[in-house]
């Protein structure tokens, strides 16, 4: 049977230890040390923003994020990772960005589209349906499950990065997974 998470959790990797050695330097001005920082979370990031705003908007966007976060890296306290900081930046970033962007046009949807093996067809095919469930749920919702298992951040830094209380994410989260877990079973369900 598929599952969210094994649909949506990509390879996670511990960065903890290398980010704080260099966010340490990276806030004393070191510019290596952010650009190593940015070269670690530039993939992941870029990915998780192209999601929310489109493939075409995605590496000007990024740039973007990049800029603010290193313009506000003295004020980063540490009181969450800077993964989930960065995410927070990156979330009210895009939220801006759909904002305008709904000021001069409706929204687009934004696909990527690559030859496919036939043997990963289906893989594909469960990821548009998730994709599909995705855009079906409140983007409250949404926004969490993205964060959750694109960003890979926990409910606790989802709810920091968003200023929302978490028990609110908690609920968000668990309502949505539910929502998106009973569209795949019902698409599991039609396809026997």
């Amino acid at each position: 049977m598929v599952t969210l998470a094994r649909v949506l959790t990509p390879w996670r990797r511990d960065t903890m230890d290398s980010d704080s050695r260099l966010l340490t330097e990276a806030r004393r001005g070191n510019r290596s040390a952010f650009d190593s920082l940015r070269r670690q979370h530039e993939q992941a990031l870029r990915g998780f923003v192209a999601r929310r705003v489109g493939t075409d908007a995605a590496d000007d966007l990024t740039q973007e994020i990049w800029l603010a976060c290193w313009q506000a890296l003295a004020k980063y306290a540490g009181r969450a990772r800077f993964k989930a900081w960065l995410y927070g930046i990156a979330t009210h970033k895009c939220a801006d960005c759909l904002r305008s962007r709904a000021h001069t046009m409706m929204r687009e949807e934004a696909t990527f589209v690559e030859p496919i093996a036939p043997d990963a067809y289906r893989a594909v095919e469960i990821r548009q349906i998730v994709q599909e469930a995705l855009r079906r749920i409140p983007d409250e919702q949404r926004e969490v499950l993205e964060l959750y298992f694109y960003a890979e951040l926990t409910l606790a830094e989802i709810a920091q990065a968003l200023n929302r209380n978490l028990n609110t994410v908690k609920y968000q989260f668990y309502r949505a997974h539910a929502l998106v877990a009973q569209e795949l079973l019902t698409e599991d369900e039609e396809t026997k």
